[in-house]
């Protein structure tokens, strides 16, 4: 399995990164791991940079920036690469791609969230999973809730509803034990785990940078089936996802967070419609506002109006 390589995308979160990594030296079989720093104002870069040095021998590890990669990566077991800027999800995880493609030498593209930990046999599950089914050019693993380790946060992806914007995670809640490998319908695979084919991505192209945070996934996954590709859930491949990591949450008072993340997320949805569902555009823009300002007024959210009147004014007069 030497032609697979795993991109992990890290902004200022070195923690649940070299978590990540740590969980990765238990595959069966490590492939080449590639770190792609956003640009963090704190000390990720140097961090990572020590984990990989405590773990493989000097000439094994490749650094880059950006714009100056080399094409010997057949030397490195893992590169860290520092992409100069916040590039959101689509910009940073495209620099790891980039990196990847030039060497011409993979077949396989594991995207993992590096808020995830992975089981010992997660990525062989994939790749035998990948060979026994190879019209399917993306694959999404059962993502299991970090701190309910039975129950399933997702399988594989996700069903979206594009005039309620609304998407709906695959089995949900559901007991992993009770969940039985069979034929799912989903529009698209969630972005914690990706496993791609590598010729797809040289025909179909690099992630969509017009957004920043959110709708990556969907985006692309709707190229791919417009091409005529299939995506689909290897059951047996189990990622531990924590979520929210980056886009913060309540309870830990990252409040300028949750604003980004929700101005991000209202910005992508309606570019997201743009781009795939024009005919709905004008309904989902009136549709959208009123069931969002009904709900933070609901919640007493009344801080997050500020995020979704500024995303439909960049959206409006971009």
């Amino acid at each position: 399995m030497n032609e697979i390589a795993i991109i992990i995308l890290n902004w200022q979160g070195w923690q649940n990164t070299v978590a990540c990594l740590d969980s990765l030296q238990q595959l069966s079989y490590t492939p080449t791991i590639i770190v792609c720093d956003n640009a963090s104002e704190d000390d990720s870069f140097e961090q990572i940079l020590t984990w990989a040095q405590q773990h493989y021998s000097p000439t094994k590890i490749g650094v880059f920036s950006h714009n100056r990669f080399t094409t010997d990566a057949l030397n490195h077991s893992f590169v860290l690469i520092q992409t100069g800027a916040n590039l959101g999800f689509a910009g940073g995880n495209n620099i790891g791609i980039r990196y990847a493609l030039i060497t011409k030498h993979y077949k396989y593209l594991w995207l993992l969230n590096n808020d995830t930990i992975v089981n010992s046999n997660s990525l062989a599950k994939l790749y035998e999973y990948s060979i026994a089914n190879p019209q399917i050019a993306l694959l999404g693993s059962t993502v299991m809730n970090y701190y309910q380790r039975d129950t399933i946060q997702c399988a594989g992806g996700c069903r979206y509803f594009p005039l309620f914007t609304i998407f709906k995670p695959m089995l949900a809640g559901q007991l992993v034990k009770k969940v039985q490998q069979h034929p799912i319908k989903i529009d698209y695979v969630y972005g914690a785990s990706m496993f791609f084919q590598v010729e797809a991505i040289r025909k179909i192209g690099l992630l969509n940078e017009e957004y920043f945070l959110f709708y990556e996934e969907l985006d692309y996954c709707q190229r791919l089936i417009r091409q005529n590709y299939k995506i689909g859930w290897c059951r047996d491949s189990l990622v531990y996802h924590k979520g929210s990591a980056s886009i913060g949450n309540v309870t830990e008072g990252n409040l300028d967070k949750i604003k980004q993340a929700n101005y991000y997320e209202n910005l992508s949805t309606l570019k997201y419609t743009a781009n795939f569902h024009r005919y709905l555009l004008p309904l989902v823009l009136i549709t959208r506002f009123i069931g969002k300002s009904l709900a933070l007024i609901k919640r007493r959210d009344f801080y997050l109006f500020e995020p979704l009147f500024k995303a439909y004014k960049d959206f409006i007069f971009r």
